[in-house]
């Protein structure tokens, strides 16, 4: 039974090198139960090596990993049975049927074969494969192969499923389908463990993120916890015609205005301040003879937030 006032699953202190490369760097992070939970970062920055030390795949040069305050080196069975894994480069085989990898994998969890056979039915209705399950991995189309791929790693009902980067290589509308998805799979009662560089998709996926950079996680929280915590500015995006940015800015007077960013068609202005820079603004506008054919006051995006951060820069 999950005890859920306490950390579902604990990183504490993790070091991994390879050779003379420190991919992970003193790694503490706790991740509670029932979160969609996101670990975001650039590419090479540990998130995969993260996760492999998770499952058992890799083992950490120091430090320990916790499941319900249990040493998952010393249980290693009960991890094999708790957790789903669905790695970024595919899990299953290409020359067996949907079906056919649904057995595979549910044996190597020791089911039998009759509660594989029910367990899969339900598992392909779930994941919108039950008209392809006698089709052949290779035949299937990419977002279906990545739907095979979180099938077998659920076959045997892991209370955690993990996902490295669950939609790569996919187009916006398959991307989309598995992000949906993946939001039923946790509905149901599924922690989830997710990794991505498309922050866009985090942010509106997960209900908590972990940031690593560097080796080490260095902020966590709510997409909108770390929006509040590093964004107190909002963002007013203006395009005009004939387009003559510098010189609207010129115009304005500088109060209220934070940081002013002109880009190919438009004008960025980052201000604690909305109404104040509206007026502004309009003023400046009128009187550089532009005429305003869009604009719009918005939120920053998680993007932002991890690019200041990772840059170091003062938001």
């Amino acid at each position: 039974m999950e005890k859920r006032d306490i950390p579902f699953i604990q990183f504490q202190n993790i070091m991994k090198s390879f050779g003379k490369n420190n991919v992970l760097v003193g790694v503490s992070l706790d991740i509670p139960y029932g979160e969609r939970f996101g670990i975001i970062g650039v590419s090479g920055s540990g998130k995969s090596t993260l996760l492999n030390i998770l499952i058992g795949f890799i083992r950490a040069d120091q430090g320990a990993v916790y499941y319900n305050m249990r040493d998952i080196l010393r249980e290693k069975k009960e991890v094999r049975r708790t957790f789903g894994f669905a790695a970024q480069d595919g899990s299953f085989y290409s020359d067996l049927t949907v079906m056919e990898n649904l057995h595979y994998f549910g044996t190597l969890y020791g089911m039998s074969k009759v509660d594989i056979e029910k367990r899969a039915r339900g598992l392909l209705a779930l994941v919108g494969l039950t008209k392809a399950m006698g089709i052949l991995g290779k035949n299937l189309s990419r977002g279906m192969q990545k739907r095979l791929d979180i099938a077998c790693a659920m076959i045997h009902e892991p209370k955690v499923l993990i996902l490295d980067e669950p939609t790569e290589d996919l187009d916006p509308i398959l991307r989309k389908d598995i992000l949906l998805l993946i939001k039923k799979i946790n509905e149901r009662g599924t922690t989830i463990i997710i990794t991505s560089h498309l922050l866009s998709e985090i942010e509106v996926t997960c209900t908590k993120i972990a940031i690593l950079h560097e080796g080490k996680i260095i902020e966590t929280g709510t997409p909108a916890d770390l929006k509040g915590r590093y964004y107190h500015n909002d963002e007013v995006h203006v395009e005009t015609m004939p387009g003559n940015y510098e010189k609207i800015v010129k115009k304005m007077r500088k109060t209220y205005v934070e940081e002013v960013d002109l880009q190919e068609n438009k004008m960025v202005i980052r201000t604690p301040n909305v109404d104040g820079v509206l007026h502004t603004l309009f003023k400046a506008v009128t009187a550089s003879k532009e005429k305003i054919i869009d604009i719009d006051v918005r939120k920053p995006t998680l993007e932002e937030v991890f690019t200041a951060l990772t840059r170091g820069k003062t938001v």
